[in-house]
């Protein structure tokens, strides 16, 4: 069975580098492969995974709701959407990568959308794992094109600004037209002092479970600013042995019960 996570937060919290260490963790304990998904239009999860983006499906959505750009309506149409998914793959050593793109401009993407979602589903039902690595506002989960979720990893740092960003979308998430299985709390880039009060009392409002803290460690902003990915992180490194520990408290959650779509 597919362990599903999507990972959302405030922008420059170091979320995305959290998601390539969790898609490292994953190859690295086994649970594989794994199947990135870089919901961020950002789109830096291909470099913070040492690999190319490859093709948004952005791309594909625009040409498929375009007159000119798109097959017939029907089998082909769907054929030809599951063609276009398949090139845009990065494949790499223990995960695969899919870049989504750019948000939807001003025309109808309702039917296009439902085929890409019916692509993405289908797709990764062939994964151990899929990691979707999501903006704050969560587009592609409000749009429904991507699969229901295990763990919805809300990903904050100890200030108040992101910690008011998560409870935005922790309220947000209640009104997805998807099913999410766990609302989980990780605070990233955690120093060795004591959070400021403020923090503290903040942190304890937000309903949901609390994951093992993931520390500041200069080797990550080293790497990071030398354009390296996080597979150069050594094995030792603070943050790799945090993430790891976060993976194995996930996986000791119970499962979350499977409901229709």
């Amino acid at each position: 069975m597919t362990l599903s996570l999507a990972i959302a937060g405030k922008g420059g919290i170091g979320k995305t580098t959290f998601s390539a260490l969790v898609i490292r963790a994953l190859a690295e304990m086994q649970l594989r492969p794994v199947l990135a998904v870089d919901a961020d239009p950002n789109s830096n999860l291909a470099e913070a995974l040492g690999v190319d983006a490859g093709t948004p499906l952005a791309e594909i959505r625009e040409q498929g709701s375009s007159a000119e750009g798109s097959p017939a309506s029907g089998i082909g149409r769907v054929r030809a959407i599951d063609d276009e998914i398949q090139r845009a793959i990065v494949e790499a050593d223990g995960f695969d990568l899919v870049t989504m793109g750019r948000p939807e401009g001003p025309r109808c993407y309702c039917y296009v959308n439902n085929l890409l979602r019916r692509s993405l589903d289908s797709l990764a039902a062939g994964y151990a794992a899929v990691v979707v690595d999501n903006e704050a506002g969560m587009e592609h989960l409000s749009r429904r094109t991507t699969n229901n979720v295990d763990f919805l990893i809300l990903v904050t740092d100890p200030t108040l600004p992101a910690l008011r960003a998560v409870k935005r979308i922790l309220a947000l998430s209640h009104e997805l037209p998807i099913q999410v299985g766990h609302r989980v709390l990780l605070v990233n880039r955690v120093g060795p002092g004591p959070v400021p009060e403020p923090v503290a009392r903040e942190l304890a409002r937000i309903e949901a479970p609390r994951l093992p803290d993931v520390p500041q460690d200069d080797q990550v902003e080293r790497a990071g600013a030398a354009g390296g990915s996080v597979f150069s992180l050594p094995a030792g490194s603070p943050a790799v042995q945090a993430v790891k520990n976060v993976v194995q408290a996930l996986r000791a959650m119970p499962a979350p019960e499977k409901k229709g779509k």
